[in-house]
């Protein structure tokens, strides 16, 4: 089963702006989500490391190519086209500590959004349920994968968006957004432990990771037991 956790590359830092100098060419970017990344990771841009733990994913037009970036020098290096505000936000379970520093445009820190944005709540759908954790918990649906597929070259129409959103309205509690944010935050960070932990001592994690697969959720006693076990290992957060 492989972890949902990207690859941290040793590729050196200032990577797009060592290309511009040599070059001449500056490279746009179009951003597609805000999402978790490991402490061990810099901005694309810039050598800070990426603390917070969230971070900017965007896409290099042209090229496909993916970076992670900070909320500053994301918005520095978007095309003039794209705006940070409204993209999907799949880090809505974890705290960090300057987590008010990680969103341009955002609806602030704190949990799910009370404003629903529909184009941005119909991605964060479609992306965790087609996407992220479509194969390790089998939640594809046919209408919503065609959809997702679309998504990923061009804008979904308004008609779309509300069926996605009505599809999301009336499914059952397993695949509902918020708790579909939930398990892709918590098997994110459980997987950067278990990672981090002897084999003799991952066991526990590894138990729980099986059970929410397998059941499409965490209890509270999970999520009081999984924090503890995160709070000994330096450089992974706290989940809500």
């Amino acid at each position: 089963m492989q972890s949902l956790q990207p690859s941290v590359t040793a590729e050196a830092p200032w990577v797009a702006f060592h290309q511009t100098l040599t070059t001449g060419m500056v490279m746009l970017f179009k951003p597609l989500r805000r999402d978790l990344t490991e402490s061990s990771r810099r901005c694309e841009f810039c050598p800070n490391l990426l603390t917070s733990l969230k971070a900017y994913v965007l896409e290099e037009e042209g090229t496909g190519r993916t970076v992670y970036a900070g909320p500053k020098c994301a918005a520095g290096n978007i095309a003039s086209k794209y705006t940070l505000a409204g993209i999907p936000d799949l880090t809505k379970f974890t705290l960090s500590k300057n987590d008010g520093e990680g969103r341009v445009g955002g609806n602030g820190a704190s949990g799910i959004s009370k404003a629903i944005d529909p184009s941005r709540h119909a991605l964060e759908y479609l992306l965790l349920r087609e996407g992220k954790l479509a194969k390790d918990m089998n939640l594809s649906y046919p209408v919503l994968k065609e959809y997702y597929s679309k998504s990923l070259t061009e804008s979904l129409t308004d008609a779309e968006i509300l069926h996605v959103n009505r599809i999301e309205a009336k499914a059952p509690e397993k695949f509902k957004l918020a708790n579909l944010q939930k398990c892709y935050n918590y098997l994110f960070w459980i997987d950067v432990a278990i990672e981090r932990l002897p084999n003799d001592k991952a066991d526990f994690l590894g138990a729980i990771r099986a059970a929410l697969l397998k059941n499409g959720s965490i209890s509270m006693g999970q999520k009081v037991a999984v924090n503890k076990w995160l709070a000994k290992i330096p450089g992974v957060p706290q989940l809500k």
